[in-house]
């Protein structure tokens, strides 16, 4: 990998603001986090943000244009914002718990129970 700005696209793609963080030769999340903490983007500010831009119908993670990316490999890069949402506890965005439900409705019954024609019993 040659140097490129990890941190200050990664950071886009978290925060929705272009934060000047350097370039790296490879994304050290340790860093890029401490480095948010620094410029006010700790973990609980990171996940605010981002359910406000789905309770606001908005995509999050924002998008980082290829352009914006080059020198950094795309897999790698996906990567590395993969490690940066779980290492803030953004990787899920859940504020309520799934459903405990598991008895089905009639209706349910009767779809599950249906099958294409070539797949009759």
């Amino acid at each position: 990998m040659t140097d490129a700005p990890w941190h200050s696209t990664l950071a886009y793609a978290l925060v929705g603001d272009w934060l000047d963080l350097g370039v790296q030769p490879a994304p050290d999340i340790e860093a890029l986090v401490a480095e948010l903490g620094e410029r006010g983007w700790d973990a609980a500010g990171v996940r605010a943000h981002a359910l406000a831009c789905q309770a606001n119908e908005r995509p999050w993670p924002h998008l980082v244009d290829a352009a914006a990316r080059a020198g950094m490999g795309a897999a790698q890069w996906f990567a590395a914002l993969g490690r940066a949402r779980a290492a803030l506890g953004v990787d899920v965005l859940v504020d309520h718990a799934p459903s405990r439900r598991t008895k089905l409705t009639a209706d349910e019954r009767r779809l599950l129970s249906e099958v294409p024609p070539h797949h009759v019993r």
